[in-house]
């Protein structure tokens, strides 16, 4: 009996037999090697040929086609295109086993409906008497539920109180813990010798030295420590408008944190309690330190400026002594920060380009090394002290608007650009070594701080995407919150990146989670790209509003913003309203470089 007419004959036993070796599926189209007679499918085959490079042998005829020569995955043994033939038996078998099974599935479902009518009438029975039932009990059964619904509602209710219960608790712990540590810190008489005040006016005396040692409150001259507290409302202000991010973060360090380790305030110890409360402390200084944000020095924008003077771009070399420009003015132009400061306002090289430069990026190895991405779709690298290309790469078919160098390997570059592929380069090669196509316009693409095989994408679909270079076929996280094209996205540290959006958003995602953390809001990007930079903990963007905005990445509002115009200056409502076009921040976050739309460049002290 052939295996086509009996299918149920085919032992289970049989499937590692028609299982390919390649992709550990059941045959498909199963050929057979010549050479050595293994069986594969003829797709996997196929692709094994299409990865392997073409046979050079001495002896053929050298005006004859070349084939390709490929390996045989289990015995190593090599074949070629022609020696690849159908293996008829392998298919029937295959054919047989799926037959087999359709067979015992239908047979089953056949059992499964077979319901002789002996059966059948003691069920109906059965259902009619528990129909009866349902009718006699309904009214209790209403009852019942809405038992249930009022006990559930107290459990929920009793769960909250507890929780407000145990904040309340860490909340007293804290205050006592800094009452302590102001009065430390004071020192005064009055902190020293009143061991049972507690009272407004006590409370009041301690918060002024808190807040003094904050930088939240004017200090106070020797000698008038009766005066009243004197708060630096401005200052005040600015941690007052935070105060809802502020609370929730202290819920989520101080009370998650210590309830997923099964603790109450009275059992979590004083380092603990410090090192909360340093984290917390530390976050409220930002307030202080970038209240007091200033413009160090300025490049003036050309006289007569318009579209073509917009700056694309701007990076600091690995020295974080010079910085570079770059826009729709093809030219590269390079600063020494230490001279812009003193005053000076040109640059001190110019290098004139053969197309519209989008973006900027430094090798952080070689100090002179800049990669260059332009409206054409070539990516130019460039050793900027002698002024020369060192290579270019013309693969992209349309405008890049992202280049990148690794941080961890000096070699590799990636790309994005209009044609929706991602490309990864190495210096080492003519031609790129990875693409991806993203199926959208790719508007930034970045490397990840601390590895060189992982990236992350922002396209025009809305989402960022991260991809493991050594598993291309699939990203890893496919992050998806923004409402409008991702325009940037920057690395934070290795397990956080801020994405930022044409939205008027900025968000800050857990990379290993894909969790969306924290939304910033506060600039307006409705249309351009403004610029995304960051440093520590802190995100400086653009705005469509011609300012600079600085975030803290857990707090969704903004810290400060700087007003490119200035205070008190009445801009041409009749000109197109300038905007921030690009940001870099000095790794240290001591300087932030910005300009606008308009090609003036501010150098702002932090």
């Amino acid at each position: 009996m052939s295996l086509a007419r009996a299918p149920s004959a085919v032992p289970d036993d049989f499937a590692p037999l028609v299982t390919c070796a390649i992709c550990l599926d059941p045959f498909t189209d199963a050929h057979c090697v010549g050479t050595c007679g293994h069986t594969f499918c003829h797709a996997c085959a196929s692709r094994a040929l299409e990865a392997a490079t073409v046979s050079d042998d001495d002896d053929e005829d050298e005006y004859a086609p070349r084939e390709r020569t490929a390996r045989c995955p289990t015995c190593s043994s090599t074949f070629t295109e022609r020696q690849l033939v159908p293996n008829a038996a392998v298919n029937a078998m295959v054919e047989a086993m799926k037959r087999a099974k359709q067979a015992e599935t239908e047979r089953q479902d056949a059992t499964a409906k077979r319901l002789e009518l002996d059966e059948l009438t003691p069920l109906v029975k059965s259902l009619g008497e528990k129909h009866r039932g349902m009718v006699l009990e309904s009214r209790a059964a209403s009852r019942g539920v809405l038992q249930e619904f009022l006990m559930e509602s107290r459990r929920r209710k009793t769960e909250n109180a507890a929780a407000l219960e145990r904040e309340l608790q860490f909340l007293d712990t804290d205050i006592a813990a800094v009452r302590r540590e102001i009065e430390h810190l004071a020192g005064t008489a009055m902190l020293r010798d009143a061991p049972g005040a507690v009272g407004e006016t006590r409370d009041k005396e301690m918060i002024g030295h808190a807040m003094e040692a904050l930088g939240v409150m004017a200090p106070r001259r020797d000698g008038d420590n009766d005066a009243p507290v004197n708060i630096d409302e401005t200052k005040r202000r600015k941690v007052l408008r935070h105060f809802n991010d502020l609370q929730s973060w202290y819920s989520k360090r101080r009370c998650d944190g210590a309830e997923n380790n099964s603790s109450t305030a009275s059992s979590v110890n004083a380092r603990d309690t410090a090192a909360v409360l340093d984290e917390f402390s530390t976050l409220i200084g930002a307030f202080n330190r970038y209240s007091k944000i200033s413009v160090a020095a300025e490049i003036s924008e050309p006289e007569g400026a318009n579209s073509s003077t917009i700056v694309s771009s701007i990076e600091f070399d690995s020295t974080q002594e010079h910085f570079a420009t770059a826009g729709v003015s093809k030219r590269i132009q390079v600063y020494n920060l230490a001279r812009v400061l003193e005053g000076k306002q040109a640059p001190e090289e110019e290098i004139m380009a053969k197309s519209k430069l989008s973006c900027l990026s430094y090798n952080k190895f070689i100090k002179h090394h800049l990669a260059a991405s332009d409206y054409e779709g070539v990516v130019s690298l460039w050793d900027v002290e002698r002024r020369q290309v060192v290579a270019e790469f013309e693969e992209h078919e349309k405008r890049i608007w992202t280049v990148d160098y690794c941080r961890t390997d000096p070699r590799l570059l990636v790309s994005g650009s209009d044609d929706y592929l991602v490309k990864i380069w190495n210096t080492d090669q003519s031609s790129s070594v990875h693409e991806i196509d993203m199926k959208a316009n790719v508007c930034c693409a970045q490397y990840s701080p601390e590895n060189a095989h992982c990236i992350a994408v922002g396209c025009v679909d809305h989402k960022v995407y991260l991809f493991d270079l050594r598993k291309i076929n699939k990203p890893v996280q496919i992050l998806s919150g923004h409402r409008k094209a991702v325009s940037y996205v920057k690395y934070l540290n290795a397990n956080q990146i801020a994405s930022a959006s044409t939205d008027s958003t900025i968000n800050v995602w857990n990379v290993n989670t894909g969790e969306l953390t924290c939304a910033l809001k506060g600039h307006m990007n409705e249309k351009n790209f403004v610029g995304l930079t960051v440093a520590g903990d802190h995100i400086a963007c653009g705005s469509e509003t011609n300012e600079v905005y600085i975030y803290h990445k857990e707090l969704s509002s903004p810290i400060t913003s700087v007003n490119f115009a200035g205070s008190g200056v009445v801009e041409d409502v009749t000109m197109p309203r300038a905007f921030i076009s690009a940001a870099t921040w000095k790794s240290d976050d001591s300087v932030l470089v910005a300009a606008n739309s308009t090609g003036m460049i501010k150098v702002l002290a932090c």
